[in-house]
């Protein structure tokens, strides 16, 4: 017995060698019986350990359907007893005290057996969609038979008691067809295999009597209950691929395993069928122990994306295991263990901040400082009061850095890159917020400065004028700029021949003056110079348009012959044709800088005829009474 049982653990080491994962994704131990993952390097999270023991499948896809699930092995009958090998005596009942059959030598008791499950449905899942432990229900049919059964001796004694009893040379080889019901339970911790317990319950019949030329005799028979019990490993072919959590993808996929199964059976066949009256066997109550190779066809049992989650949960990764407990949550709303995933995914949501927080620390100290922000913004978003005001902190503290950093690029003129910066931290910072109007107010005041040194003045005080716009801070710089516009505008002053430019570099010159107290004599006299030019264009302007207007009026009224009346629209020109000069002109400026002229002309019969000019063209006319 010792050395079949030793022989029995290697067999089962062997297959567990022969199935178990790759060696480089797992540690396997007992030859891949039992495999642990080789990340220990990882800090996981409290209750790993405890999760992988109790809890290690606890949201895998329930097996639904297990279509066929066959046996075939060895068995021996007997139940041991006082005499070593030889069954009990009580195993066999007579309707006359005879001698007891002792069963035969051990090799006359050996059999083989086929065993069949087939429809086994989980039943649990079919009626209520949910599945504490993966149970299937189905039916069964099983066949045993001896190899070399044994002639029945030590019996001479049942034909002394009656003739027909007399054995002779029939041995004892009794043949069962047993069918019945099967329910297996499931106990899977590691993907590659799981241990299958079985109970079968059923109606078995025999015949058990065979003649010398090994014919099997069709009386007498017998029928009765029977029992059987199984537990074995099961190493499963085809583990599957996880492909996402859907309940088509995992629920459906067909499986197959093999394996061995330990076996203990217990028929008692109640009723003798004994037509003919040849056997003084009133009952018999067989025990078989045996070893099955065992083939089976099962749908369901991958993991899903909830056990996926559980992996990233451990790991620390609480960002994705939030993702796949949602994914698991949406197509297993039944799952028995929904209230676990709804617990981890309760959990995931308090500890993602801290995980992004702790990630933004790792991407500063790389040197991301980008990738870092964007982990630390992304935390607070999530993050409770408590701990959304310890990352605020954590910005607002990189925001100084930054703005920093920003006015060191400000300060060795890479305003572009300075404003870009400052641009990326104004979201979360109110200050770098605030400061991005001066960093553009100095752009503009150093393109102001580009467009000096190469003469565009009339750009250089537009640009000025934008950048106190961004910042009125920048007034003295502006101030500045304009001043050295003015000075240049000085120095080429004395070619300046247009009269809007004389107008410019005059009021540049007097803003200048005001600025910095004083231009020195030879600017003043420069700008003195400016003024005379100015007021001899404007003259000779005016004069010219008065000439030229007199001119038209001439013309027009040499070809008409006549002398138009006065109206609105006429001309300086016009009217002193026709009034000659008048009495007194009064002249001011609008606020745009356009002449206004009142003439005043004395009426014969008393009072005064009021006409106004603005740029010397009429556009009222009044009567003063007197």
């Amino acid at each position: 017995m010792h050395s079949r049982l030793s022989t029995f653990i290697f067999f089962l080491l062997f297959l567990g060698n022969v199935f178990g994962s790759n060696p480089d994704e797992v540690k396997s131990y007992l030859w891949g019986l039992i495999q642990i993952r080789p990340n220990q390097d990882i800090d996981r999270e409290p209750g790993y350990w405890k999760n992988q023991i109790l809890h290690r499948r606890e949201f895998h896809a329930p097996i639904t359907f297990a279509p066929v699930e066959i046996r075939y092995g060895a068995f021996f009958y007997g139940g041991g007893g006082t005499e070593g090998d030889q069954i009990k005596s009580d195993w066999i009942e007579y309707e006359e005290s005879v001698a007891n059959f002792t069963g035969g030598n051990f090799a006359a008791r050996l059999g083989h057996q086929l065993d069949i499950d087939f429809i086994k449905t989980n039943l649990f899942y079919y009626f209520i969609n949910a599945s504490w432990l993966d149970m299937q229900t189905g039916l069964n049919f099983r066949y045993s038979n001896l190899l070399i059964p044994g002639v029945i001796e030590n019996t001479t004694s049942w034909g002394s008691v009656n003739p027909n009893w007399d054995p002779g040379n029939i041995r004892f080889a009794p043949r069962m067809l047993t069918f019945g019901i099967s329910h297996t339970t499931m106990f899977q911790w590691f993907e590659p295999w799981y241990i299958d317990t079985r109970f079968t319950y059923g109606l078995s019949t025999a015949k058990f009597y065979m003649d010398n030329k090994d014919q099997l005799l069709t009386t007498p028979s017998a029928y009765g209950p029977t029992m059987s019990v199984s537990i074995g490993p099961r190493f499963i072919i085809n583990i599957g691929k996880f492909k996402g959590g859907g309940r088509s993808d995992q629920a459906l996929q067909n499986r197959f395993s093999v394996g061995l199964d330990l076996r203990y059976a217990y028929t008692k066949l109640n009723t003798v069928n004994d037509p003919d009256n040849i056997t003084p066997i009133n009952k018999i109550h067989l025990q078989d122990f045996g070893i099955h190779l065992t083939f089976s066809v099962l749908y369901g049992g991958t993991l899903t994306s909830g056990d996926r989650a559980k992996e990233y949960y451990y790991r620390g990764d609480f960002v994705s295991a939030n993702k796949h407990f949602k994914t698991f949550l949406e197509y297993y709303p039944d799952h028995t263990n929904r209230v676990r995933a709804e617990k981890y995914l309760a959990e995931c949501k308090e500890k993602i901040p801290i995980q992004l927080y702790k990630e933004g620390i790792e991407f500063e100290l790389k040197g991301l400082m980008d990738k870092g922000i964007d982990r630390y913004l992304e935390a607070r978003k999530r993050a409770d009061k408590k701990t959304k005001k310890m990352i605020q902190e954590k910005l607002d503290h990189l925001a100084i850095l930054e703005i920093e950093r920003a006015e060191l690029l400000l300060s060795t003129g890479r305003i572009d890159e300075a404003i870009r910066l400052m641009e990326k931290i104004a979201h979360f910072s109110p200050e770098a917020k605030l400061k991005i109007p001066l960093f553009e107010a100095r752009k503009f005041i150093q393109e102001a400065e580009k467009a000096l040194k190469f003469g565009f003045y009339s750009k250089t005080l537009d640009l000025l004028n934008q950048a106190l716009s961004k910042d009125k801070s920048l007034e003295f710089e502006a101030s500045t700029l304009r001043y050295q516009v003015a000075t240049h505008l000085v120095e080429i002053a004395n070619t300046v021949t247009s009269h809007d430019e004389l107008r410019s570099a005059i009021q540049l010159l007097v803003d200048a003056s005001e600025l910095s107290g004083g231009l020195g004599e030879k600017n003043e006299k420069v700008l003195n110079s400016l003024i005379e030019k100015f007021n001899a264009d404007q003259e000779r302007e005016m004069k010219g348009r008065i000439d030229g207007r007199m001119e038209k009026v001439r013309l027009r009224s040499a070809k008409t012959k006549t002398t138009p009346p006065i109206s609105v629209g006429m001309t300086v020109p016009d009217i002193q044709s026709l009034l000659g000069a008048p009495k007194d002109i009064i002249e001011r400026k609008d606020k745009n800088g356009s002449s206004i002229q009142l003439w005043i002309y004395p009426l014969e019969k008393g009072g005064e005829l009021l006409l106004s000019f603005k740029d010397y063209i009429l556009f009222k006319i009044e009567r003063n009474s007197a």
